[in-house]
């Protein structure tokens, strides 16, 4: 008789674990249907146009006007209405910065920098900082530059 009441209370033990995972995941449920419900108001809320007519006294436009790809323009940081956009920075870009003369990735920004013909802003700077990366990257997979070392030590140059 030992053994089935064992077996009866192992069962018991079982079905209280199966009940608490059961209410764990319906809570779960609970909580990421609110969070859909929480991003479909906001998509809604980017996606609705503005109203158009005349405005109520006191009450003020957003000053988030849409960007060509239908994104909020984001204000920049550091941004000067004089200076010039920066250029397009395809690959051959890259390439004529490359000499023969092994040089880091930073004197390769700098050089950069100094081509532009005009002081870029620090948002300039940091976005030309990020384009030059992967910009490398694919000038080593073409093999049209070589590089040498490694982390700080690594120099590219012209193959």
């Amino acid at each position: 008789m030992s053994k089935l009441e064992s077996a009866k209370s192992a069962i018991e033990a079982e079905i209280s674990h199966a009940r608490q995972g059961l209410a764990y995941y319906q809570s779960r449920i609970e909580v990421l249907e609110q969070t859909l419900a929480q991003l479909d108001s906001i998509i809604d809320l980017e996606t609705t146009p503005p109203a158009r007519g005349r405005r109520k006294y006191g009450q003020t436009t957003s000053s988030r006007t849409p960007a060509k790809r239908g994104r909020p323009r984001k204000p920049t940081v550091g941004t000067s209405s004089t200076a010039p956009e920066l250029p397009p920075t395809p690959s051959d870009y890259w390439l004529g910065l490359i000499t023969d003369t092994p040089r880091s990735a930073a004197e390769i920004l700098k050089s950069a920098i100094g081509s532009l013909g005009f002081d870029p802003t620090p948002v300039q700077v940091k976005k030309l900082r990020q384009r030059l990366p992967p910009a490398l990257q694919s000038l080593l997979e073409s093999k049209k530059i070589q590089d040498s070392g490694s982390r700080r030590e690594r120099r590219f140059f012209k193959a």
